[in-house]
C-alpha cells in the first residue's frame, strides 16, 4: 500500500526521531510505500504548523493518490484543520483514512463530507508502530490488514496488554504487561449495528457541527479515551447522557483507558459509566483493544460490527 503520513496536532515526528524512523521502516519492511507529510518532521510548539498548513498538508497527500492517509500521531487540534480539508477530493481519490485518539476528529469529519472513503479507527504512525515489542506492533498491523481485506473477521482478545509508556524513544527496560479480558454485560443477546464513535474527549470538541459524531437509531457506540481523571471521565460520559446519545445506541463499546486517574476514588470508568445509567440497561462490552493501550485492535468505523454478548465473541 501507498500511505501517506499526516502530522494534523502534535510535532511527534520531530521532537521523537529515531522512534519515528523505526515506524516508517516497519511499514516498509512489510512491503509499503510511506510518503511523509511535509509537516511529519516540523514542530511550530504545540503543533507541527499552522491550520492552514495541516489542511493543506492533507490535500497534499491526497492529491499524490495515496492508499491510505495515516495519522502520525494524535493530539488536542486536529479538528482546527477541518475547514482547510477538500473533503471533494478526498471523496475522489483516497481509499482509506485512519488514525485514532485526537485524530477522530478527522475520522467523523470524513465519514460526514467524503461517503466514499473508508475509516478505521487506528493505527497510528509513531505509538503503533515505533515500538521496540513486536509483540505489539505485529498484533496491531495485522488487525489492520485483517480489517482491510476481510470482508468476515472474529476479533480475538490478545493474551496481554500494556500502558506502559517506558522505551518510548530509546529502550529502557522491559514493559509491564496484564493479563487480558473483555467484560460483556447487560444482555445475553446478538447485537448488530454500525459501528461509530472513537476518542470521546476529541468528540465533544466537533459536537453539532457540520463535522461532527452523527449517532442514529441502532448504532454501536465505541468509546475511550487516554489519561484522563475520574472527574473529566465522569463529565465526558454524562455529555453523552444529557445530549441523549444513550438513547439511541443499542450497544457500547468500552475501550481500556491508558493511564486511567481514579482520583483515589477505587472507581474504573466502566462503574462511573453504568452509575449515570441509572436503570438503563443498554448492552455495554468493556475493556476492549480498540484504545491507546498496546497492542491496539482496528476496527472500520460506518460499517456494521456484531456482537454475541452469549458467547463475548465480536465479529465483522
Amino acid at each position: 500500500m501507498k500511505i501517506g503520513i499526516y502530522s494534523s496536532s502534535t510535532p511527534l515526528g520531530k521532537r521523537y526521531p529515531k522512534r519515528t524512523n523505526r515506524a516508517i521502516e516497519f511499514l516498509t519492511l512489510k512491503g509499503n510505500e510511506v510518503i511523509e507529510g511535509k509537516l511529519l518532521r516540523k514542530e511550530d510548539s504545540y503543533r507541527t504548523g499552522t491550520s492552514i498548513e495541516r489542511g493543506n498538508e492533507i490535500n497534499d497527500l491526497v492529491n499524490q493518490n495515496v492508499d491510505v492517509l495515516m495519522a502520525s500521531v494524535g493530539g488536542s487540534n486536529t479538528s482546527s484543520v477541518l475547514p482547510y480539508i477538500d473533503f471533494d477530493s478526498l471523496n475522489q481519490k483516497t481509499k482509506i483514512v485512519c488514525g485514532y485518539s485526537d485524530s477522530t476528529a478527522l475520522l467523523t469529519a470524513v465519514i460526514r463530507k467524503s461517503p466514499n472513503v473508508r475509516v478505521f479507527y487506528g493505527p497510528a504512525l509513531i505509538p503503533s508502530f515505533g515500538d521496540f515489542e513486536d509483540y505489539c506492533r505485529e498484533i496491531t498491523y495485522d488487525s489492520f490488514i485483517n480489517a482491510i481485506n476481510k470482508p468476515n473477521y472474529e476479533y480475538q482478545t490478545p493474551v496481554k496488554w500494556t500502558d506502559d509508556r517506558k522505551n518510548w524513544e530509546e529502550y529502557e527496560s522491559e514493559k509491564n504487561f496484564h493479563k487480558n479480558e473483555w467484560f460483556f454485560i447487560n444482555s445475553k443477546e446478538t447485537i448488530t449495528g454500525r459501528v461509530i464513535g472513537g476518542n470521546l474527549n476529541t468528540i465533544l470538541g466537533t459536537w453539532n457541527s457540520e463535522y461532527g459524531l452523527e449517532i442514529k437509531s441502532g448504532d454501536i457506540l465505541l468509546i475511550e479515551d487516554s489519561c484522563k481523571d475520574a472527574e473529566t471521565v465522569e463529565k465526558n460520559f454524562n455529555f453523552l447522557k444529557l445530549n441523549k446519545a444513550f438513547d439511541k445506541v443499542s450497544a457500547i463499546i468500552l475501550g481500556k483507558h491508558e493511564q486511567f486517574n481514579d482520583q483515589n476514588s477505587n472507581k474504573k470508568p466502566i462503574d462511573i459509566l453504568l452509575e449515570l445509567m441509572d436503570d438503563k440497561k443498554i448492552p455495554i462490552v468493556y475493556d476492549v483493544d480498540f484504545s491507546h493501550c498496546k497492542p491496539m485492535l482496528i476496527v472500520e468505523l460506518n460499517k456494521p460490527l456484531t456482537i454475541d454478548f452469549k458467547n463475548k465473541k465480536i465479529y465483522k
